[in-house]
Formats: C-alpha cells, sequence, structure tokens
C-alpha cells in the first residue's frame, strides 16, 4: 500500500515536545491526511472445499495523523473493501463469485496509537491499535431471494450472513502496522504501508473460525 502525508519540517529524531494548539490553524497545522490504497488478503482457515481460498483483497483506506511531528500521536482511519460470502453450516464463509450468495460491503474503522522516527525526509511509523469491522451483506448480482440456500433460501441464507457478523464479538479486532514514509515532493509523503488485523474471537476462545 502507499500512503501520502504532509510535511512537518524541523522534526527531531524522537519528534517535538508536544504544543498545545492556540488556535484552529495551528490545530490543522498538526494534521496530515493519509490515503491508502493497494492489495490485501483476507486469510480464511476454513475448508476450501465449501469456501473461498483466501480472497485478494483491495482495500481504500482515508484517515489523518495527530498531531503531526511527535513521538506518540494517533491515527484513526477508515477502510473500504468488497467481499463474497456463503452461508454454511452455521457460518458465513468467504465465496467464490461463482458459488456467492452475498455481496458483502466492509468497512474496517481503526484506532492506531503512531510511535514515529523521524529521519531527515523519511518517517519510520509503528501503529498497534483497535479496530471495528461493520459488514452489510446482500443478494449478490443474479440472485433471487427464493433462490436455493444452505438454510432454506437465498433470503434467510442473507439474514444468516449478516446476524453471524455481528455475534460473539465478531466484528472486533487487534490491529497493528508499519508504515515507512518518504518526502517526494513539497507536502506529499509517500512509501509502503503494511498492517494486520487479527480478530478478537479466536485469541479468547482458541476456535479457528474468524
Amino acid at each position: 500500500m502507499t500512503a501520502f502525508a504532509q510535511e512537518s519540517e524541523n522534526i527531531k529524531f524522537l519528534g517535538n515536545k508536544f504544543t498545545k494548539p492556540q488556535n484552529f490553524s495551528e490545530f490543522i497545522n498538526l494534521l496530515d491526511f493519509e490515503i491508502e490504497a493497494g492489495p490485501g488478503m483476507y486469510i480464511n482457515t476454513e475448508s476450501k472445499t465449501v469456501s473461498a481460498p483466501s480472497p485478494i483483497i483491495y482495500p481504500v483506506t482515508m484517515g489523518f495523523l495527530w498531531p503531526n511531528n511527535t513521538f506518540l500521536a494517533v491515527q484513526p482511519n477508515m477502510s473500504f473493501f468488497m467481499m463474497n460470502h456463503l452461508w454454511y453450516n452455521n457460518k458465513a464463509l468467504p465465496a467464490e463469485i461463482e458459488n456467492r450468495t452475498s455481496t458483502t460491503l466492509s468497512f474496517m474503522f481503526t484506532l492506531p496509537a503512531v510511535i514515529s522516527i523521524y529521519m531527515g525526509k523519511t518517517r519510520l511509523q509503528l501503529m498497534p491499535g483497535i479496530s471495528i469491522l461493520t459488514r452489510f451483506a446482500f443478494l449478490a448480482n443474479n440472485i433471487n431471494a427464493d433462490d436455493s440456500g444452505f438454510s432454506g433460501s437465498a433470503a434467510s441464507d442473507i439474514a444468516n450472513i449478516n446476524g453471524w457478523f455481528w455475534n460473539n464479538a465478531r466484528f472486533f479486532y487487534l490491529s497493528s502496522g508499519v508504515s515507512f514514509l518518504y518526502n517526494i515532493y513539497n507536502d506529499i509523503k509517500i512509501g509502503p504501508v503494511i498492517n494486520l488485523h487479527i480478530p478478537l474471537v479466536p485469541l479468547v476462545t482458541g476456535r479457528s473460525e474468524e
């Protein structure tokens, strides 16, 4: 992925001491906007005979960093991506396009703490945090509500899929990330970003489900 951010000048190796902004203009000057785009992988641990291999997704992320010149900061952001799902054996599973029941809109809201190291025109950032994944499934194209489904019909499968997304804290994730940004021109930085989101349920229960 790539990220774009405003350039902050005259920053020490471990960042500058935080100074409370005195007005709105100073607040804005401490704000960096970010855009990330690139491929990702949704790791599927369920049987591939009934669900898709780990699908490649293409999230687009927008957010901001504040403050932009200190060792510690926050960087709230939102990612959007789409997936296909099917309902099988009381689980919503990733599906290949020919076997899908739903098209699922996915929004990942992440609140990371940011640890930054400044090296001239480059910036290394470590980003531990928490995420909330909100998902909304609806009938995929060319799928009718009364088509057959694992629970009886495609419509009931969709209802089960949406319910499963919100049960047992499946929407709660732990996140981590690292980025290395380089100032390329004026107020624009660009560089690689790697993010990892781990669902909480397997960590707590020990089960392999998402």
